[in-house]
């Protein structure tokens, strides 16, 4: 069986933008907003719609999606019911970030995996949205020396799956290829060069961009398992960490920053809520 996983974000998705990034405010949290209701769930759900229906008519015959945008509230981003049949959600707790329990659900060798809807990185340039998971107060989060993002930290927790497409912003795909140099990178908004396309320009884009990328599964790679993990979580200005009496890892906390090590990926990202939870704002 053929099983694709797909990790979907909404900054990244077609047809928002800096003029109406309303449409990615979930409404469970901003619940004055209304155009992601309207307008942003359709974006995203296009999207994943393309991905899809390239999958399924590549042979692929499982697909796993885990929608991670405002990972905490119930709904979804994307609207499930108009997905194919054999598109099935992670069974998570509001669809909370629970990384050993996604990668649990999943086949031990899935096919690979495909991320869609996906912003850049904290302090990239020329990107629409960009932050590390939620900045502030996080800076940075590096993982063996390559700076992790939403696209990172899912992509090493299927450390060993091979990456086949990143699909959003054009600056997104950065880290992507960080991840793994040959991931198939296909662009739906640009900010540097001023183009943004609606998601009926972009969904053919997608769907054949994702379907060359499956012909070309024989040369795509995965990021590799690592036997050793060195992790460091960097906050903003006016964040710093209040250090425990005593933390269950090798580490250490340094002001605004806090360094764990970890003896392989799933309990690299597991600690990292562990460590978070210890952020304090400066008085």
């Amino acid at each position: 069986m053929k099983q694709l996983i797909i990790l979907a974000d909404m900054e990244g998705a077609s047809g928002i933008f800096d003029s109406n990034q309303e449409a990615f405010l979930h409404e469970e949290m901003y619940p004055k907003q209304t155009l992601w209701r309207s307008y942003g769930r359709s974006c995203i759900t296009s999207d994943v719609l393309a991905v899809c229906n390239a999958a399924n008519d590549m042979g692929i015959d499982d697909i796993l999606l885990y929608d991670m945008h405002f990972a905490g509230c119930r709904e979804t981003n994307v609207e499930l019911d108009k997905l194919p049949s054999n598109v099935r959600v992670f069974d998570l707790p509001d669809r909370s970030i629970l990384w050993s329990r996604i990668r649990g659900q999943a086949a031990v060798e899935p096919y690979g995996i495909v991320t869609v809807g996906q912003h850049a990185r904290n302090g990239e340039k020329d990107a629409y949205f960009p932050h590390t998971i939620h900045t502030p107060p996080l800076q940075s989060f590096f993982i063996n020396g390559i700076h992790v993002a939403e696209i990172g930290e899912g992509v090493m927790c299927f450390c060993d799956v091979p990456y086949i497409a990143n699909i959003g912003c054009a600056a997104s795909h950065r880290e992507a290829r960080e991840l793994s140099p040959d991931v198939t990178c296909i662009t739906v908004k640009d900010k540097r060069t001023k183009w943004e396309p609606s998601p009926a320009e972009t969904y053919p884009i997608i769907y054949e961009g994702v379907k060359e990328a499956l012909k070309d599964y024989q040369n795509k790679t995965a990021y590799p398992y690592q036997q050793h993990c060195v992790c460091e979580l960097n906050l903003t200005e006016n964040y710093c960490f209040e250090a425990p009496e005593s933390f269950p890892w090798k580490g250490e906390f340094r002001g605004r920053t806090a360094v764990w090590e970890a003896h392989d990926l799933e309990t690299a990202l597991s600690l990292f809520w562990r460590v978070h939870d210890h952020i304090k704002k400066r008085p």
